[in-house]
């Protein structure tokens, strides 16, 4: 492959990760709207509310935690690439400096669900809210 195609595929695979990230933005609406209702209700439906909420955080962690994943193989791919005899401009090596990769090296296995610290800011808030609004007396962070 060659550097732009190496880039061009890194686009697309955030393009693909923004429209995960729409599906957890909807996800969260939609058990904010659920724990309102949960919280006047069954400790069935605080239960279920209580599970699709987590869910929804283990959902945004995963999909938070592609991006950085994704940036460490596009450095994989340009180091295999300059091995193979491609020529990279010098910001595209000082990218693949920035990683500390080399030819031949391949992507952890281990995904790192705390590996970008705004996914996971916002998972926890996220998880506060709904799990505060379910679960806690006297807290209603909607509208009346």
């Amino acid at each position: 492959m060659e550097e732009l195609e190496i880039f061009n595929a890194q686009t697309q695979g955030y393009v693909a990760n923004g429209l995960f990230q729409i599906a957890v933005i909807i996800g969260v609406f939609i058990a904010f709207r659920a724990a309102r209702f949960a919280r006047q209700n069954t400790i069935i439906a605080k239960g279920l509310v209580s599970l699709f909420s987590l869910v929804i955080g283990f959902f945004s962690l995963s999909v938070g935690s592609l991006r950085p994943q994704l940036e460490q193989l596009t450095a994989l791919r340009l180091a295999d690439a300059q091995a193979a005899g491609a020529t990279l401009t010098a910001n595209t090596q000082a990218y693949i400096e920035q990683f500390g990769v080399k030819a031949g090296d391949v992507l952890p296995a281990q995904q790192n669900l705390f590996g970008d610290i705004g996914t996971t800011v916002f998972t926890l808030i996220f998880l506060l809210i709904a799990l505060g609004t379910i679960w806690l007396p006297n807290t209603d962070f909607s509208e009346k």
